[in-house]
Parts: structure tokens; C-alpha cells; sequence
């Protein structure tokens, strides 16, 4: 089983047994289809033979494409990136490679310069490898992992206290390298990426998530935000490739006993009274894994939802029924 390259905010390494025990094995559907992609978890568990993947942020899209065609190039620029990383003055790691010191803050911001300064606006990249590159380096070395953007659309998480070394992670990138040879990557609207999917394809929904704010806001992944309207066009979405005979699973939040002062937003779309009878929901635990409170890190009860039209929907199979 593949594992993921990056840190991200949502991913679902924590709940991917009971994910890859509710969807059909590789040999039950045709093509894989994920329109949230982030960091891939369960694209690359699955490992599908036929996959189109998307997101909406054009710098993942990038980094996705170039382990795609140049993953030696990414790992050469991250290995001079930790090269020189380690060689700052006054810079020290314990052994779980956390800082001593503060002057690699200035190498770090330097990197997040040249990394926002590479794209001249949504679509044009200057140098597609070196942004990859770079984009894996700030996902190492960033506070606690995230991808958060200004109103601009730069790059403005600052530097971590931890890091990974790029040698951890080099057989993370030559597996993805290779499961992404089948594999379709494109940046458009969900709604767009889902066009083609038909009679016996798999589709794995993981948009954003609420946000656990009392305003009820959805967290704003995308530009635009992603508002109960896209959610509920979301669900419709989900309606109609069930009609088509397509597998459809959707990740979501569990805000049926939040304390969120407007509508239950989550619940009111996948209740069992609105939902037809060829889908199920399921409440699962999650874990909160990027939180500058490490307390809030750990399972904190059932925090996720489960939503999917494959029956039977406890049906148990182990790790090798999708290879």
C-alpha cells in the first residue's frame, strides 16, 4: 500500500480502514475518479489502474504533475534544499529533527519568496519543476504542514519548529511516480471533473469540511469559499451518479451534535430522510491531526461521516483485495 507525499490539512490516513472497507474492490469498478484530491490518501492505497484526479489549487495540480513526469529533479532540488538547510549558522535539530535554532527561518522565507514569486497569477508558472520542488520543501518545513494562501493567493504559513528530511520520503515519491502513470491530472470545478463518470466507475468525494466556528462557515479551501450552495450541489451531484450506476462515497463532517449555532449543514444534506434507500451514512471517528494544539490531535469521538451507495456497506476485505 502507497503512501501519501504531503502533509494535509483533511487527509485521511487516519481513517483508511474504514474507507477501504466500504468501497468495492479494484476488480468491482471500472475508472477511479477523486475531484478533492489534497494529499491523496486513499488514491494511492487503492493504487487505481484508471484514475482522474483534480483539485481546484493550481499548485498542488503542478506538484501532482511534475512527480508525474519529474520526480528525480524534485528529489535532487529537496536534497540541496536540506543540504543547505542544515548548514545555516547557529542551526541545531535534537533527534526528532526539531529546531535549536532560528536561523534557518531566514533560508525558509526565502524559499516561500521564490516559490510565490514563480506563479504570475492563477495560471501561469514560470518554472513548473522548480515550484513543484519547492512546494514539497515548504510542506516539509512549514508549521504543522499546511497550505494556507493571502488574499493575493501567496503562500503565508510560516516556518515549523519540526521538519521531515527529503530521504524519508523518496520512496513516497517514486511509488506515486508510478502509480500516477495511469493516472489523468486536472484542475477544474468538481462538477466538471465528475462529467465523464459513468456506469461502474468509483468516485471518492473529500471536499471541505465545515468549519468549527460558531458562524457556520465552511473552511475556505477554495476560492470563493465552499458554502452550503456547493455542498448541496455536491449532494445533487452524488444523486445523479448514483442514477448513472457509478460508486459514489463522500467524507464529511459530523455536525449533527456540534454546537454550531445555524443549521446542521452536514446533517440536513445526508440524513436518512433525504437520502434514497440505494445510499447509507455511517459515523466515524476522526482524528484532527494539524492543530497547533497537539492535545486536539488525538480521537476525539465521532467527528466524521461516511456516505456511500455500495452495499453491502460493512462488507470486510483486507488491503490485498485492492491490489
Amino acid at each position: 500500500m502507497a503512501e501519501p507525499i504531503l502533509k494535509w490539512a483533511g487527509g485521511k490516513r487516519a481513517m483508511l480502514d474504514e474507507i477501504l472497507d466500504r468501497l468495492p474492490s479494484k476488480s468491482q469498478f471500472n475508472r477511479y475518479f477523486e475531484p478533492f484530491f489534497g494529499g491523496g490518501a486513499v488514491f494511492f492505497a487503492l493504487q487505481p489502474e484508471n484514475g482522474y484526479i483534480n483539485d481546484i489549487n493550481p499548485r498542488l495540480v503542478n506538484f501532482y504533475r511534475q512527480i508525474k513526469q519529474n520526480p528525480e529533479q524534485i528529489i535532487t532540488q529537496n536534497k540541496e534544499f536540506d543540504k543547505k538547510y542544515k548548514k545555516q549558522d547557529g542551526l541545531r535539530f535534537n533527534r526528532d529533527h526539531e529546531s535549536q535554532g532560528s536561523d534557518h527561518d531566514d533560508f525558509y522565507y526565502k524559499k516561500r519568496e521564490e516559490f510565490n514569486s514563480l506563479r504570475d497569477g492563477v495560471n501561469e508558472c514560470e518554472d513548473p519543476v522548480r515550484e513543484a520542488s519547492l512546494f514539497l520543501f515548504l510542506n516539509r518545513t512549514c508549521f504543522n504542514g499546511l497550505y494556507r494562501t493571502n488574499q493575493k493567493g501567496n503562500f503565508n504559513v510560516p516556518v515549523g519548529s519540526k521538519w521531515t528530511e527529503i530521504g524519508g520520503l523518496e520512496q513516497r515519491i517514486r511509488e506515486a511516480h508510478r502509480i500516477l502513470q495511469g493516472t489523468k491530472i486536472t484542475r477544474q470545478d468538481f462538477t466538471e471533473a465528475c462529467q465523464d463518470v459513468g456506469d461502474g466507475d468509483l468516485v471518492f468525494f473529500d471536499p471541505p469540511y465545515p468549519s468549527v466556528s460558531k458562524n457556520g462557515s465552511f473552511e475556505k479551501y477554495h476560492p470563493g469559499g465552499f458554502d452550503f450552495e456547493r455542498h448541496k450541489e455536491l449532494q445533487q451531484l452524488a444523486l445523479e451518479l448514483d442514477r448513472r450506476g457509478a460508486y459514489v462515497m463522500i467524507t464529511n463532517a459530523n455536525d449533527q451534535e456540534s454546537d454550531i449555532e445555524k443549521e446542521h449543514y452536514v446533517e440536513k444534506l445526508y440524513s436518512s430522510d433525504v437520502l434514497p434507500d440505494s445510499f447509507r451514512k455511517t459515523l466515524t471517528s476522526g482524528e484532527r491531526m494539524i492543530n497547533s494544539d497537539s492535545t486536539k490531535r488525538t480521537n476525539i469521538g465521532e467527528t466524521d461521516i461516511i456516505v456511500t451507495n455500495f452495499s453491502p456497506f460493512t462488507d470486510q476485505r483486507t488491503f490485498e483485495d485492492f491490489r
